[in-house]
């Protein structure tokens, strides 16, 4: 009951002036950035823990995990990952149903496009060849006159590897034209790529600062998604938050990150782990069906258009 309270509050929400609510009805995957090396520290744990959540037969949710081996594919394969014989977590994480994507920084634009597609073969045509499926850009620019830029990787990346999804990490829902280019827009520039990681901030942030915009309403789900960092526990009404917010992938930890060069909020999984991919799997369930949508959206505007009337 509450889920079908929480769809009607949510549809009504835009219509009563909270364009920061868009949607109810989006189900959740899952987006580790797992930057964390399988050979120590935290590593070993996320990566099994990783494989063991991919093999979860009730599993109703895809778990997708970035791998970064050295702030890219690095020059050889590292046999932490995957030996010379295809053996280690990164196969072993595939082998249970889970994606995987590799690490690419793109130096918001400005990095040569030769090296970035050279990082692309080397995932995808190079040492992890078969073992990537698809290519997550980050450092995006939001400079609309790079969407060219986008748009080429992108490309680039379906030529070695049709199907293959590019995310891109802007990290923000704002948009900017400092050049004031008119060949581009913001429709053009969510389209460069497959998704785009539109938040990837503080739990104080996400629940106090986050802005949307127009071009990111009525999307596919997978057009967006959310990363949540420095969340000290576990909230399951942060899926409802991602769900209206339109994000159809997620991640949540309470790995802190203080704003240094040094600092990585992605070295470990949450310690609430279990809670934060259970809650998932329960929300997706309780999203219902698309006709039981139409039914609760005519509800939502039956009880708008009375409450109007009085």
């Amino acid at each position: 009951m509450y889920r079908v309270f929480a769809l009607l509050v949510a549809g009504l929400l835009p219509l009563l002036g909270y364009p920061n609510v868009a949607r109810a009805d989006t189900t959740i995957d899952i987006l580790v950035p797992a930057y964390a090396n399988p050979c120590c520290a935290g590593g070993p744990n996320m990566w099994n823990s990783l494989v063991s959540t991919a093999a979860t037969a009730n599993r109703n949710y895809d778990l997708h995990a970035i791998f970064n081996p050295a702030s890219g594919p690095g020059s050889t394969r590292d046999p932490n990952y995957l030996d010379g014989s295809g053996v280690g977590p990164l196969a072993d994480f595939r082998n249970a149903g889970g994606i995987t994507h590799g690490y690419v920084a793109t130096t918001f634009g400005s990095r040569a496009i030769a090296d970035v597609k050279a990082d692309i073969d080397a995932y995808l045509t190079g040492h992890y060849a078969g073992f990537v499926d698809g290519i997550f850009f980050d450092e995006m620019s939001n400079d609309l006159a790079d969407v060219v830029y986008y748009d080429e990787l992108h490309a680039y990346v379906q030529n070695n590897q049709a199907g293959a999804r590019t995310f891109g990490n802007p990290g923000t829902t704002f948009t900017n034209n400092p050049s004031g280019q008119t060949n581009f827009d913001d429709a053009d520039y969510v389209n460069s790529l497959d998704t785009l990681m539109t938040f990837e901030s503080t739990a104080d942030e996400y629940a106090n600062n986050y802005t949307s915009f127009q071009y990111l309403e009525d999307l596919d789900r997978l057009k967006i998604a959310h990363v949540v960092h420095t969340e000290s526990s576990w909230d399951a009404t942060i899926l409802d938050i991602a769900s209206a917010r339109g994000s159809g992938f997620l991640y949540v930890t309470d790995d802190i990150f203080l704003n240094t060069s040094t600092d990585n909020p992605y070295d470990s999984l949450a310690s609430y782990w279990s809670d934060f991919t259970t809650d998932v799997r329960v929300h997706n369930a309780a999203i219902p069906e698309p006709s039981s949508l139409a039914l609760i959206s005519g509800l939502g505007l039956f009880v708008l258009a009375n409450r109007r009337r009085r």
